[in-house]
C-alpha cells in the first residue's frame, strides 16, 4: 500500500465582522450594483453571466445569481466570496461574509497558506476586523494498492447516528453504496454533518478533466512508485460547523474557530481515525455477517447476535491501511503545475479548430460551402438568442476574458506565460470585437 497524499480537499470559512462597517457597506452596494449589470447578460449557463471587476489587481466575476441571504458573488480560479450586508454590530450575528476555497488552489498551497493569503487579501482591502469560523472542511488522503468492496462496510465501524442506507442489526451505522456496472465505486459512512466517503478517485478523474490536477501531486510526492494503471482510492472525511462546534483541544478551544483548526489539523484527523475505526475483519467473518450466522464445527448453522457481532468487530485489529495514514501531513507541490498553463498559440490549434468546423457541417450537409457555413453561422446566433442565450461573438469575447485573466494570475504566480504587447491587454475588448465582426456580415464565410 502506497499513501500518495495527505491533503485539504475543501474548506469553506465564514467571517463575522466587527468594527466600523460602512465602507464595507458601501463596497457591497457597488458590487450590488455590477450585479444589476450583469443581470442584463443573456446566457442559459448562469456560470457566463458576470462582469469582471479588478480589486488591487486581482481580477474577479461579479455573477448575476448569489446564494441565499446573500447579496452578491464574486468567483475567481482560487476562491467564491459571498457577500451581504453588515447590519447593527450587536445585533446582526450572522455572517456577513462566506468564502469557499477552490480544491486546486487548496492543493497548490496547503490549507494554511491558501488561508493567510485570501485573508491578508480580504484585510487589506476590504475589511480589517472580523472573527474567521469554519464552516466545512473535507482532509483527504489518497492510497493506491488497496481495494475496498463490500465486506469492508462490516469492517468500518462508526459511532454516526444512522440516516439513509439501514443495513443489518447495527442501528448506529449509516451506510450508503454507489455501484457502477456491477463494479463498487463509493461507501458513505456517516451524516452530512461527519462523515466518511471511500470512492475511486481514479474513475473520477477520469471523469472529470478539471481534477487531474491532483495526479500531478501523486507523481511529485511518490515519483516512479505511483503507477498510472492502478487504481488510486480517496478516504475522505467530511465535517461541518455544526460537529466542529463540539470538538475542543486540550486547552478547550472549539474546533470550529479557523485559527484553532488550522493549528490542529493532526488533531482533526486523529479525531476522524479514531470515530470511523477501520478494523481488519476476515472475509470468511464478513461472509457471515451478510448471512447472519456462521456454520459450526458440525456443519449446523448459528445465528449471528447483535452481541457477536460487537464481539468480532472489539477482537479485531487495526486495519493495516489506519495504521498507514493516521498522521496526517499535508503536502504541497512546487509553482510549477499552478494551472494548464496558458501557452504560446501555435498554427496547429487553429487548423485542427478549422477542420472539426469543416468536417461537422459537411457531414450534416453532404458539402461544405461559403454559403452554408454562413447560414449555419445565422442559425447558430438566432438559437442562442432564441434560447435567451449569450451570442456567438459574446461568448468569445468572455472567453477571452477569462483567458487574459489567467494569464495575468499565472504573471503574478511567476509562472511562464506567452508575452503580450501592453496596449493588447489594455485594450484587447477592442481588438477582439475588430477581430470578431466579420462573423456578422458574412466575410469570414466569403473568405473561407
Amino acid at each position: 500500500m502506497l499513501c500518495l497524499s495527505h491533503h485539504v480537499d475543501t474548506f469553506k470559512e465564514a467571517f463575522y465582522l466587527n468594527g466600523d462597517c460602512i465602507k464595507y457597506n458601501d463596497f457591497i452596494e457597488d458590487l450590488i450594483t455590477i450585479k444589476n449589470q450583469a443581470q442584463e447578460i443573456k446566457d442559459i449557463n448562469n456560470e457566463n453571466r458576470f462582469i469582471p471587476f479588478t480589486i488591487d489587481g486581482i481580477m474577479w466575476h461579479v455573477m448575476s445569481t448569489s446564494v441565499t441571504g446573500y447579496s452578491v458573488v464574486i468567483k475567481n480560479n482560487d476562491v467564491s466570496i459571498a457577500f451581504r450586508k453588515k447590519g447593527n454590530t450587536l445585533s446582526d450575528r450572522n455572517p456577513s461574509v462566506k468564502i469557499e476555497y477552490r480544491a486546486q488552489f487548496l492543493v497548490l498551497y496547503g490549507l494554511q497558506e491558501a488561508h493567510k493569503k485570501i485573508n491578508d487579501y480580504f484585510q487589506k482591502n476590504i475589511h480589517n476586523d472580523y472573527l474567521s469560523k469554519t464552516q466545512e472542511i473535507h482532509l483527504a488522503s489518497d492510497i493506491q494498492g488497496h481495494t475496498f468492496t463490500m465486506f469492508d462496510t462490516f469492517s468500518i465501524k462508526t459511532r454516526a447516528q444512522k440516516k439513509w442506507g439501514y443495513l443489518g442489526e447495527d442501528g448506529d451505522l449509516g451506510k450508503e453504496f454507489v455501484y457502477t456496472s456491477d463494479r463498487l465505486e463509493t461507501l458513505y459512512f456517516g451524516t452530512s454533518s461527519n462523515k466518511l466517503r471511500i470512492y475511486d478517485k481514479t474513475v473520477e478523474f477520469k471523469k472529470n478533466p478539471d481534477s487531474q490536477h491532483i495526479e500531478k501531486l501523486w507523481k511529485l510526492n511518490n515519483g516512479d512508485n505511483y503507477k498510472e494503471h492502478k487504481d488510486v482510492w480517496r478516504i475522505e472525511f467530511q465535517i461541518r460547523r455544526e460537529k466542529l462546534k463540539q470538538l475542543f483541544t486540550e486547552n478547550k478551544e472549539p474546533y470550529d474557530y479557523t485559527k484553532v483548526l488550522l493549528e490542529n489539523l493532526d488533531g482533526l484527523w486523529n479525531f476522524f481515525i479514531t470515530y470511523f475505526s477501520y478494523k481488519d475483519i476476515s472475509e470468511e467473518d464478513s461472509i457471515n455477517f451478510i448471512r447472519g450466522y456462521r456454520i459450526k464445527k458440525d456443519g449446523t448453522p448459528k445465528l449471528l447476535t447483535k452481541e457477536a457481532k460487537r464481539q468480532i468487530r472489539k477482537k479485531a485489529p487495526i486495519h493495516p491501511l489506519w495504521e498507514k495514514i493516521k498522521h496526517f501531513s499535508s503536502n504541497k507541490p512546487p509553482y510549477w503545475f499552478r494551472f494548464n498553463q496558458v501557452k504560446e498559440s501555435q498554427p496547429v490549434y487553429a487548423m485542427n479548430a478549422v477542420c472539426g468546423l469543416v468536417s461537422t457541417i459537411t457531414k450534416q450537409y453532404g458539402t461544405f460551402t461559403p454559403e452554408i457555413l454562413q447560414e449555419v453561422i445565422q442559425k447558430a446566433e438566432d438559437r442562442s438568442y432564441k434560447n435567451n442565450d449569450i451570442g456567438l461573438i459574446d461568448k468569445s469575447f468572455k472567453k477571452l476574458q477569462d483567458y487574459f485573466a489567467k494569464v495575468e494570475q499565472q504573471s503574478r504566480l511567476g509562472l511562464d506565460i506567452i508575452e503580450t504587447p501592453q496596449d493588447f491587454t489594455d485594450n484587447f475588448s477592442f481588438f477582439v470585437w475588430d477581430a470578431l465582426s466579420p462573423l456578422k456580415n458574412g466575410s469570414v464565410a466569403q473568405k473561407i
